[in-house]
This record gives C-alpha cells, structure tokens and sequence, in this order.
C-alpha cells in the first residue's frame, strides 16, 4: 500500500510516485487513467476543500484501488460541461477512466474511491458493477479494454 498526504507532497510528486507505483506493481493497469483519475480528484480537493487530502493505493494481483480522502462531505456530482472553462468534466472522466467509483462519507469529509481490474477480470466480471452507487446491468456496453502504458513519466 502508499500513502500520500498533502502535509508531506504535493500534486507533482504525487503524481511521479503513483506512476512509479503502478508500473511497478500492476503493470496490467492504464497508467494515463490512472494519472488523470489522480489529478481529477487532487484538483476537486484542492478546488473545494481546504486543500488538505490523503490518498492510498492499494495494489493487489488483479485489482488497483485508489482512495482519495478530503475535508468536504459534499459528493462529486457531473454538471454541465462549460467549454468556455468553467470546468464541468472532471467527475465523468473519473467515472469512465474507472472500471468503479464509489463515494463514501467519513468523519471529517469523504473518500472517493477508483478501482480498476485486470483486463481478464474486467471481461469475466461484466455482471452488476456499481458507478456513484448506480447499478449497471448484465450486457452493457463497458469500456474496452485499454492499451498498457508503461511509460515512466509523470505526463499524461
């Protein structure tokens, strides 16, 4: 597991050092999802927050799951997209980069939590899975599976 909190670095290294973590131990994992899903939700913290967040990742076999925990209890919700830069994106792109997302409250705020499967796992898995706690049945169209990047840069 790593843990990463805004007391000790920040953005930048934080990013740098998910990127290392992930290559190292899930190499199976898309790592521009991965980095764009970590500076989504580091950028809504720092956004809506006092700035102060604490992320883990937890690395297993055949599952990568990031938690991100912040000081506001108010759960992402997608607005409309504002092209003029408004913002707007960010929660929907976190919830397609994902293969699930889940909010829950805590007691000084909220954790968003991203998991991502093994590809194998991602197919065999194609039952209910829950994105913002809203179910999505058997047979629908799921996101492809995607190509591995192992690039060891911290740029998208």
């Amino acid at each position: 597991m790593l843990v990463l909190d805004s007391r000790t670095v920040d953005s930048a290294e934080v990013r740098e050092t998910v990127t290392g973590f992930v290559a190292d131990r899930c190499p199976w994992a898309d790592l521009t999802a991965v980095r764009l899903v970590v500076t989504e939700l580091l950028a809504n913290a720092l956004h809506h927050t006092d700035g102060e967040w604490r992320l883990r990742l937890h690395a297993r076999e055949r599952l990568l799951a990031l938690e991100l925990e912040d000081t506001s209890p108010v759960r992402p919700s997608a607005r409309q997209p504002d092209f003029g830069g408004g913002g707007g994106f960010g929660w929907r792109l976190v919830q397609q980069l994902a293969d699930r997302v889940d909010v829950r409250p805590g007691p000084a705020g909220k954790t968003v939590r991203a998991e991502w499967r093994a590809p194998a796992d991602r197919r065999a898995g194609a039952g209910v899975r829950e994105r913002d706690d809203r179910p999505v049945r058997s047979g629908a169209a799921g996101p492809a599976p995607r190509p591995v990047d192992r690039v060891g840069s911290a740029a998208p």
